[in-house]
């Protein structure tokens, strides 16, 4: 094996990882808003609502696994082009593979910082 495909095998199990934290996450998120919803149908104001659920903390927490997800899904991405390339294809056939146009394939294949000008958001505790 390359050490570009032991890279996107490493990738690709974060991805994996990053993808079950959200997965459970939203899962969670979803049953605070079941019951923020009973609270308002049982006539709670909403302020009352957002302080004993915690929202703030709920907010940070999904923005935090989606920030993750993201940053791994776009190191995926790039590592498998590299591999792809590797393995003789060109940046227009990474770009087929993938369903992008060769000029975003080509991004891919430059790695992290071909990431400029991708808008990242940073969360507060």
């Amino acid at each position: 094996m390359t050490a570009a495909r032991d890279q996107f095998i490493e990738d690709v199990r974060h991805y994996v990882e990053a993808g079950e934290r959200l997965a459970a996450g939203i899962t969670s998120f979803d049953a605070m808003n079941i019951e923020a919803l009973d609270d308002l149908l049982s006539s709670m104001s909403l302020t009352e609502s957002f302080r004993i659920r915690d929202s703030a903390t709920w907010s940070r927490t999904v923005s935090k696994l989606l920030d993750e997800f993201e940053r791994c899904r776009r190191e995926t991405r790039t590592s498998a082009a590299l591999v792809l390339q590797e393995e003789g294809m060109t940046v227009a056939e990474v770009g087929r593979a993938f369903g992008v146009s060769h000029q975003l394939a080509s991004r891919f294949a430059k790695g992290p910082h071909g990431d400029e000008g991708m808008v990242t958001m940073e969360v507060r505790d």
